[in-house]
C-alpha cells in the first residue's frame, strides 16, 4: 500500500486554526470568539496535525512528523488552557503568569527559529513559513511582558501572514500534486544534490576527517552513481582523503551516509568491487551514518532489478548478495540501464535478508519436503 502525501492536511490544519486566533489579535473579530476557536483547536489544529505527524513518521520523514507533532501538541494545550480559564470552579482562570507566559512564549519562538535552520534546505514557502512563525512568537513573548497592544497587534499581523503561508503552501502542494508539475510556485527544493556531477573534486568536499577518533566521514546523500567514470571518481577521492589524514597505516574507520543514493544497474558489481578494495586496504571498519539520540538504527535496504523479476543488493565476500555490503551500507535505490529511477508500482521490491536469514529459510524449506 502506498501512502499519499500527508503533509498538505498537516499545513491547512495549522493555518486555518492559527488564521481564526490572529482574527482575534488584530482586533479584527470580537475576543468572545475565542469560543468557536476552542473546538477548531482541539480537532483541527490539535488532532488533525497529531494525525499528519504520525502519517509522516510512517513515511519516514522526521522533520515534519517533529513540526506536526510539535504544533499539534500546542493547539492541544493551547485548548485546554482556554477550557481551564474558563472554568468558573477553577483557580487557575483568575491566575496571571506574565514572566512564565514570556518564557513560554520566547521558547517556542527558539523551536521555531530551530526549524527554520532546517526548513531552509527545503523550499521558499516553509523558508518564509518558519521565520514569519519564529517572529510572531518572539513578538507575542515581547506584548506578554510589557503588556503592549500595539506589539501584539505586530504580532497577530505576523502570525496572520505566517497561516496564510500555511494555507497557501498546503493548498500549492495539492493542485501540483494534480497536475504533476510546479503550477504554483515556492515549492521548488532550493538544494537538488540529484544534479551533482560526480568528479574527484566534488567528491573531496563530502568527505571529513576526524583526527580524534580516526573516522573518514564520507556524505553520499543524494548522488546518482551512474557510469565507471562516476565509480572511479569516487575511489580516487576517498583514497587521496584517506592519504591526506595520514591515519596510522593509512587505516580508518569509516562512516557514510547513504541516503538517497541511486546506482545504476549496469555499475553495480563495479561499484561493491571498488567498495570491496576501499574496504581490505584501507578501512579499520565501516557503517552507515545514522542519527538518533536513543540509539542507533539500521535501515533494511531495499533493492529493484530492471526487469523486476529478482532482487538486486550488495554483494558480501562469499560472492552472495545481502545488505551486509561495506558493513551494512547498500544504496538505498537501482535504476534502470536508461538511466531513469525504477517505479515502485511496475517492479517488484525486495528487502535484502541476511545470510543467516537465508539459511534459516533454506532449513525450513527442506523441512517441509521431508514431511510431505
Amino acid at each position: 500500500m502506498t501512502l499519499g502525501n500527508p503533509a498538505p492536511l498537516g499545513l491547512l490544519c495549522f493555518g486555518m486554526t492559527t488564521l481564526l486566533l490572529m482574527y482575534v489579535e488584530m482586533g479584527w473579530v470580537e475576543v468572545e470568539f475565542e469560543v468557536q476557536i476552542y473546538g477548531t483547536a482541539v480537532f483541527l489544529g490539535g488532532v488533525g496535525q497529531i494525525l499528519v505527524a504520525i502519517f509522516e513518521i510512517i513515511k519516514g520523514s522526521s522533520f515534519s512528523f517533529a513540526v506536526f507533532g510539535c504544533y499539534g501538541a500546542f493547539w492541544l494545550g493551547w485548548a485546554f488552557v482556554f477550557l481551564e480559564r474558563h472554568n468558573t470552579n477553577s483557580s487557575f482562570g483568575h491566575a496571571v503568569y506574565t514572566e512564565g507566559s514570556t518564557a513560554f512564549l520566547a521558547q517556542w519562538g527558539v523551536l521555531s527559529t530551530c526549524f527554520w535552520v532546517v526548513a531552509r534546505r527545503k523550499n521558499i514557502c516553509l523558508n518564509i513559513i518558519f521565520a514569519l512563525l519564529s517572529l510572531t512568537f518572539y513578538l507575542l513573548a515581547i506584548a506578554t511582558s510589557t503588556g503592549s497592544e500595539q506589539v501584539k497587534k505586530a504580532a497577530g499581523y505576523m502570525g496572520f501572514f505566517t497561516a496564510a503561508g500555511a494555507f497557501y503552501t498546503g493548498v500549492a502542494e495539492l493542485i501540483n500534486e494534480e497536475y504533476g508539475r510546479n503550477v504554483l510556485p515556492g515549492l521548488a527544493a532550493r538544494i537538488t544534490p540529484y544534479r551533482e556531477e560526480i568528479t574527484v573534486d566534488s567528491i573531496s568536499g563530502r568527505t571529513a576527517y576526524d583526527k580524534r577518533s580516526n573516522t573518514l566521514f564520507l556524505s553520499f546523500r543524494g548522488l546518482h552513481i551512474r557510469t565507471p567514470e562516476a565509480v572511479a571518481a569516487i575511489k580516487e577521492s576517498v583514497k587521496a582523503s584517506i592519504m591526506a589524514a595520514q591515519a596510522p597505516n593509512n587505516k580508518v574507520h569509516v562512516v557514510v551516509d547513504y541516503k538517497d543514493v541511486i546506482v545504476a544497474e549496469p555499475v553495480l558489481k563495479v561499484y561493491w568491487a571498488m567498495v570491496a578494495e576501499l574496504e581490505r586496504e584501507y578501512y579499520l571498519s565501516a557503517k552507515r551514518f545514522a542519527v538518533s539520540s536513543f540509539g542507533t538504527y539500521d535501515h533494511e535496504p531495499v533493492g529493484v532489478t530492471a526487469s523486476g523479476l529478482a532482487p538486486v543488493a550488495a554483494k558480501n565476500r562469499k560472492g552472495m548478495y545481502d545488505r551486509n555490503g561495506l558493513g551494512g551500507m547498500a544504496p538505498m535505490e537501482i535504476v534502470n540501464e536508461d538511466g531513469n529511477e525504477t517505479d515502485d508500482s511496475k517492479v517488484g521490491l525486495v528487502t535484502m535478508r541476511s545470510d543467516a536469514h537465508e539459511e534459516k529459510e533454506s532449513d525450513e524449506r527442506a523441512r517441509l519436503t521431508a514431511n510431505s
